[in-house]
């Protein structure tokens, strides 16, 4: 298992950013790898809540919320995906700071693939994951503070 950190603040009341991240459509505004994005649950939020993500240039993920305290914890996990993970899972973390937002977020994934997916990880996936976890923070950043 790899868990990747990431934390950004953001000029912006916690109230503010909780409304983007939990419109489980709006990552398609911040995340860059991401073309489309739809609900795939009747409910649009709390626990159990689900979207399907369709990624730049080809691939998927479906995605459900595992923990929801509003403007707070947004906790969620990947059930079904094209990527070569076994499982992946993060919490994002909202706590005012300063007249804005720390947001901080965890994120779990495992390799498929036995020691062949071990090693390509430890090669350039964990690397490349972490650069694209650092493109989505910035997006956000970007996104609600321009909004």
């Amino acid at each position: 298992m790899t868990t990747l950190h990431h934390e950004v603040k953001i000029n912006a009341a916690p109230e503010k950013v909780w409304n983007v991240l939990a419109n489980l459509e709006a990552v398609q505004y911040y995340n860059p790898l991401v073309a489309k994005t739809r609900y795939t649950s009747e409910n649009r939020e709390g626990v159990g809540a689900s979207r399907h993500c369709d990624f730049k240039p080809k691939g998927f993920s479906k995605e459900r919320i595992t923990d929801w305290i509003p403007a707070r914890l947004l906790g969620m996990e990947v059930v079904e995906s094209s990527f070569p993970m076994t499982f992946t899972r993060w919490k994002t973390h909202l706590v005012a700071e300063g007249g804005g937002t720390r947001v901080t977020q965890d994120l779990e994934y495992g390799m498929k693939l036995g020691l062949l997916g071990e090693l390509l990880n430890k090669l350039m996936m964990k690397k490349k994951y972490d650069g694209i976890l650092a493109e989505i923070f910035t997006g956000l950043k970007n996104h609600v503070e321009s909004n």
